[in-house]
């Protein structure tokens, strides 16, 4: 009986310890490399939730936040997710992450999708040209390039400065979100929270760290805000939601999804997601302008635009809503999941989404998935409100039919339409 009383208190102890080094191990968590040979992310920190894309082996995701044993984390693409953290391990990021390196490579440095030689080439890099390091490891630099996360050789480029020097004539400043939004010690979740901030609230953007700005307190102490709880404008002015109160009067940026080398989905009978959504932005313009509004695309042909371009035309022309099109689809084909999702990321865009959402209800032949939170970067990042719409499976046949039918673009037309026109009236 001794013994089997010593064997529980062992075993028991071993258990307590193992969980105590996990919960240090995801505390301390800055990148993860990805273990399994296809691992799911999902949008919510379990696996109740649904499977928004998937990562391969090796990649290396850097994390921005944990729950639940589950990692949030940043995707190549600019949007974010979760994913397990059994699946995955820790990774040591670099000193050389946020700084500003220069090339100087004579024969031209291969920009690759992935940190290995065998990997595809993105494009070419001359000597002296100035890059944004965003990580280093293995002898790899993954920098920004195009909009989008890739590599370089770190053999061929000089280290020089730190981005989190800003020069005083550059500075931007912030507004919170939402109310009791964190302040942090250090740009980390695991800083110690130095002040609360309320929506509405401003800060001048002192410099960049990660994921995180640096600011100061009221107090007159260095401080650091996630990236994903504010918007950013210019020194002089704050990011402005509309006032426009007829569509008549609008300025509407619709963003057709992928384009160029970025096709998007495909559906069983070969339905390409970047063709798709231009056909439907076109049918949505042409019936917008019939309203008067001022109807401006992202793209009007086969290109490819970065995240941070489409959103930057919503804030170039201070559009009165950013519409964003896409096609959903599931990995594993299945057929029985169809349906419209209208996604938001700011509170403040939830009424735009509803309303919208609630139109297309109205007017589409398919399953109404409703209006949800979620973390794209072009309505996460975008200074004017903004809501992305999932318009069917290219998963589902039936819906793929439905996506290939002018009808079913003139419904999403109608949908779109109606939903705007409410959401300035009210």
């Amino acid at each position: 009986m001794k013994n089997k009383f010593l064997f529980i208190t062992v075993l028991s102890a071993l258990l307590i310890a193992a969980g105590i080094i996990t919960t240090i191990a995801m505390a301390n968590a800055n990148a993860v490399r990805v273990q399994a040979e296809v691992l799911n992310v999902r949008n919510g920190p379990g696996l109740a939730y649904d499977v928004t894309s998937q990562v391969r082996k090796g990649e290396v995701l850097r994390v921005i936040g944990e729950e639940n044993k589950w990692y949030k984390v940043r995707l190549d693409n600019g949007n974010s997710g979760w994913v397990a953290s059994w699946l995955v391990e820790n990774t040591d990021v670099s000193a050389a992450s946020n700084s500003v390196a220069i090339v100087n490579s004579e024969d031209g440095l291969n920009v690759r999708s992935k940190p290995s030689t065998d990997s595809s080439s993105l494009g070419i890099l001359n000597t002296g040209d100035q890059i944004n390091v965003v990580s280093e490891q293995n002898g790899w630099a993954q920098i920004q390039y195009k909009g989008q996360n890739a590599w370089v050789n770190a053999s061929y480029i000089t280290i020089r400065e730190s981005t989190t020097k800003v020069d005083q004539s550059d500075l931007q400043s912030l507004t919170i979100r939402d109310d009791s939004t964190n302040i942090r010690s250090k740009p980390d979740l695991s800083g110690q929270v130095i002040e609360k901030a309320n929506s509405g609230n401003s800060y001048e953007i002192q410099g960049v760290q990660g994921d995180w700005y640096q600011v100061q307190t009221t107090k007159g102490q260095t401080g650091y805000v996630a990236n994903w709880v504010v918007d950013v404008g210019t020194k002089s002015e704050k990011p402005t939601k509309s006032k426009t109160t007829k569509l008549s009067e609008a300025t509407i940026v619709l963003d057709p999804g992928h384009g160029g080398n970025d096709p998007g989905a495909k559906g069983a009978n070969g339905t390409i997601e970047k063709k798709a959504t231009l056909k439907t932005a076109k049918a949505i313009k042409a019936r917008l302008e019939q309203t008067g509004a001022k109807v401006i695309l992202t793209r009007d042909h086969d290109e490819y635009i970065s995240l941070r371009g489409r959103t930057k035309v919503a804030s170039k022309h201070n559009a009165d809503a950013f519409v964003s099109l896409h096609f959903d689809s599931l990995e594993n084909e299945d057929e029985s999941v169809s349906g419209q999702t209208t996604y938001y990321y700011s509170s403040a865009d939830k009424g735009l989404a509803k309303s919208i959402n609630r139109s297309l209800g109205n007017t589409l032949p398919t399953t109404n998935r409703g209006a949800r939170v979620g973390d794209f970067y072009v309505v996460r990042e975008n200074s004017q409100p903004a809501v992305l719409l999932e318009l069917g499976y290219l998963s589902s046949k039936a819906d793929e039919n439905n996506i290939n039918s002018s009808s079913y673009r003139t419904q999403i037309a109608e949908g779109v339409t109606e939903g705007l026109a409410n959401y300035f009236a009210n």
